[in-house]
């Protein structure tokens, strides 16, 4: 495929030819002289293999050939002009979209305060909730499907990615008061062999820190019933004494207020749980860079401090 005769400058050229209507005026306005002009002129009629203007005095007459480009040349400096400008607020931050995923659905409980801080600030950038993504953000960070990842656990490492600790947290079971665990401080993960345990299938994958714990110890709860954990029926169920619920405290301190539960520690040292910010290894721009600062600020470990 052969590159086109004519460049930016021919095309900026035939422009100011045809609003202007004389050499003199159009090189003025490119600030050029009549005689750089002029040679480029010539130099596009070369490239073309003709004339495209009729010289006469003062004037230059277009051919058909020459309003036709410039009609062509209108059209592309608009288009690249609209593009720039895109392109700048793109740069800016002030335009596009912003992918994001999240490994935990009680993340819904803090993200929405985050997005709204965010649009106030970018109103032009769309933010996108990609559930797909949450059981393996790596990758879909790292083929540029999604832009960051609120992560639960640990990180595979990938020189791709850039990982930002965001805070800790401790995994505790949860029991309802009539429950044998509540007067306990802590429970060896043995005593899981006895108890009805109410889980979302998250936690107990061999790469969650419950589910690394109990294959480690060769352990299996009695009766596992799988709920999902948005919406509390794992609490519910616990506060009916009915099992045991497994969550972490940042999300439960505020069901124990009335009294009907009670966190109870996970072996000696506990369990914790590591979230993370992920997003691609490199530079982000001003709309991402904001979000994740936004994220450092709103996330429960900060609104306690």
């Amino acid at each position: 495929m052969s590159s086109p005769a004519s460049e930016m400058r021919h095309l900026a050229l035939l422009v100011e030819l045809a609003d202007s209507g004389s050499m003199n005026a159009a090189a003025r306005r490119l600030h050029l002289t009549p005689s750089a002009l002029s040679q480029q002129l010539r130099e596009l009629e070369e490239r073309l293999g003709g004339k495209l203007f009729e010289r006469g005095w003062r004037q230059l007459r277009p051919s058909a050939a020459a309003a036709r480009l410039t009609e062509c040349a209108r059209e592309l400096l608009g288009d690249l002009r609209r593009a720039e400008a895109d392109a700048r607020a793109l740069l800016r931050g002030e335009r596009g979209s912003l992918r994001v995923a999240t490994g935990c659905q009680h993340s819904y409980g803090w993200l929405p305060a985050v997005l709204r801080g965010f649009e106030h600030e970018f109103p032009g950038v769309e933010v996108e909730i990609v559930p797909d993504a949450a059981t393996a953000p790596g990758d879909w960070l790292a083929a540029r499907k999604l832009d960051v990842a609120l992560v639960a656990g640990d990180v595979r490492a990938d020189r791709r990615l850039s990982v930002t600790r965001l805070f800790r947290d401790e995994l505790v079971a949860v029991v309802g008061r009539e429950h044998a665990w509540s007067a306990q401080r802590s429970v060896p993960l043995r005593a899981f062999a006895d108890e009805h345990l109410f889980s979302d299938e998250g936690a107990l994958r061999p790469e969650a820190p419950l589910g690394r714990a109990l294959d480690a110890a060769a352990v299996r709860p009695r009766k596992l019933t799988l709920l999902p954990a948005l919406g509390g029926a794992p609490l519910e169920m616990a506060r009916a004494n009915l099992g045991v619920a497994i969550m972490a405290r940042w999300i439960l301190e505020p069901s124990l207020r009335g009294g009907e539960l009670a966190a109870v520690r996970i072996g000696k040292r506990g369990l914790h749980l590591s979230w993370s910010i992920a997003t691609r290894n490199e530079r982000a721009e001003p709309a991402l860079a904001r979000f994740i600062s936004l994220l450092r600020e709103h996330h429960p470990r900060s609104r306690r401090r």
